[in-house]
């Protein structure tokens, strides 16, 4: 596809790429920002032409509040590290993603960076359904027990914990 003006390289791939999956969701006006960002609520897309990826994006929980004290916020911003940490938040499944603390929406959000050069309409469609899967079980089972390890009040499981994994074996 031919790049439009001053358009990043990868960016109509990109943007198609996401509208294939909006119109999934059944939103058929979506298109990339001026900076390359879509949301659509829980889940969103992002050009990085850096990576030369359309990453994905899923809300997993909320941080701080509006003028929450600096102590408060940089307790946040430890669990927003620990997430990455292979020892802590990478011993649960994240399913080849990672996470991002966004600190202007004040946000955790799992990501995964599919590829433009290789990823298909039927891969990313996968792809996002796994994240989003994925994301519910952060918010709902791993997320707290993260922040709770990271704060010192539970250990680390002693195994890798995958989804299907009972709670009470691990």
């Amino acid at each position: 596809m031919a790049t439009h003006g001053d358009r990043p390289p990868g960016r109509d791939r990109a943007e198609a790429l996401m509208q294939f999956y909006a119109r999934k969701e059944g939103r058929y006006d979506a298109e990339l920002d001026a900076g390359g960002d879509v949301s659509f609520g829980e889940f969103g897309f992002r050009h990085d032409a850096d990576k030369d990826a359309l990453t994905g994006r899923v809300f997993v929980a909320k941080a701080w509040r509006q003028g929450a004290p600096e102590a408060q916020i940089d307790n946040f911003m430890k669990v927003g590290r620990a997430l990455n940490d292979p020892a802590i938040g990478g011993l649960f499944e994240q399913g080849g993603g990672y996470f991002h603390l966004d600190p202007d929406k004040r946000m955790y959000f799992l990501k995964k960076d599919f590829p433009l050069a290789t990823t298909t309409r039927e891969g990313l469609d996968e792809g996002m359904e796994e994240l989003r899967e994925l994301a519910a079980v952060w918010t709902t089972r791993w997320f707290a027990r993260v922040a709770d390890i990271t704060h010192g009040r539970a250990l680390p499981p002693l195994r890798p914990v995958k989804r299907d994994d009972p709670d009470e074996q691990i």
